[in-house]
């Protein structure tokens, strides 16, 4: 079974809400290895160039790899104190270079991308006029929605440069042209740096070899317009109609009803949670809830909460653990009583 899990854009710290996401698809994929005995090849990529990495790294007036590097070991050290099983293989868009533009070429060639002024992009109309194609699968109604694909662009984007270069408003970057102070490699079209959806269906591609992929993770904010631009581009690279066979979305994490943001002042990193609960409580927050649905985090009853339930598992365990050692010691007969009949009723 193939698994693709959108990983993190590494510019900053790792938040509750980046720790739901993955303690409920690493208890997934252990239910499925685990119980089921399922074979699972999960493969994870690490966003470490991008408009917010660039953009920081401009700021402190350091390469951006040193923001990336400095993140994604952060990230890295927040998922093994959280009790997160890494996946089989992580991906770095900065090392995936000429697949991306391999990628690109090849969609340039099946007619569904074209080059403008050094900038290469997604010609989403032609997409969905071809015939077995569909654009927008997963999330149809916000095919015009302005905000949510300008911000996907990226916060270093001029819009109205992008606009006179698009043939349609809709269109996306696959490539884009280098800016002055940014990082950027060569390609067929001139120095520039890849757009943020192609990296995961490049990557995807060369880890998998084959389509469709079983499983695609990621967080709800993803379904549009991210994992809707990467069916997209996927499905005009292999000229198919089925890239991925299940999108799984976990869902938004509220913090007393709000979103989580620096500027609110509710914004809680991992660190900050771990110094105060251990791994095993803070997991028990998540499994209180479903998954796929919004979960409102309570600072004054969530964790408690979570505190009380865990001891109740640890003081079970420990009387079990207990009556396994008396009986072994005291009783050599195997042959069950009535205790044991009314525990196996």
């Amino acid at each position: 079974m193939t698994w693709y899990q959108c990983g993190p854009t590494v510019y900053d710290e790792s938040h509750m809400g980046h720790a739901r996401n993955y303690v409920s698809f690493d208890v997934i994929r252990r239910i499925m290895t685990d119980y089921f005995g399922l074979k699972v090849k999960q493969v994870m990529n690490i966003t470490d160039i991008d408009d917010k990495i660039i953009r920081k790294s401009i700021e402190e007036k350091v390469p951006f790899t040193d923001i990336a590097r400095r993140y994604e070991t952060e990230f890295l050290d927040d998922m093994r104190r959280m009790n997160v099983n890494l996946p089989d293989s992580i991906t770095r868009v900065s090392e995936y270079m000429p697949e991306i533009v391999a990628f690109i070429e090849q969609i340039i060639k099946n007619g569904f991308a074209y080059e403008s002024n050094g900038s290469v992009y997604f010609d989403v109309k032609g997409f969905g006029a071809a015939d077995d194609h569909t654009y927008a699968k997963l999330e149809p109604t916000s095919v015009n929605n302005k905000e949510k694909m300008a911000e996907s662009e990226g916060v270093l984007t001029n819009t109205e440069v992008t606009q006179s270069e698009k043939k349609y408003e809709s269109d996306f970057a696959l490539w884009k042209k280098v800016k002055p102070d940014e990082p950027f490699w060569e390609s067929p079209w001139g120095q520039g740096r890849p757009g943020w959806h192609i990296e995961c269906s490049a990557m995807a591609a060369d880890a998998f070899k084959k389509y469709p992929i079983d499983i695609h993770t990621g967080g709800i904010d993803l379904r549009f317009p991210h994992h809707d631009n990467e069916i997209a581009q996927s499905e005009a690279y292999y000229n198919c109609n089925n890239w991925i066979n299940n999108f799984w979305h976990c869902g938004h994490l509220h913090i007393e009803g709000k979103k989580m943001s620096k500027s609110l002042k509710n914004f809680i990193t991992i660190k900050t949670i771990l110094e105060e609960y251990n791994a095993r409580q803070v997991r028990m927050v998540f499994l209180l809830h479903t998954w796929s649905n919004t979960m409102n985090y309570s600072t004054d009853k969530s964790l408690p909460q979570a505190v009380a339930l865990e001891r109740k598992f640890t003081e079970f365990f420990r009387n079990v653990e207990a009556g396994i050692r008396n009986s072994t010691v005291k009783a050599n007969n195997q042959r069950w009583n009535a205790n044991d009949e009314k525990l196996s009723d």
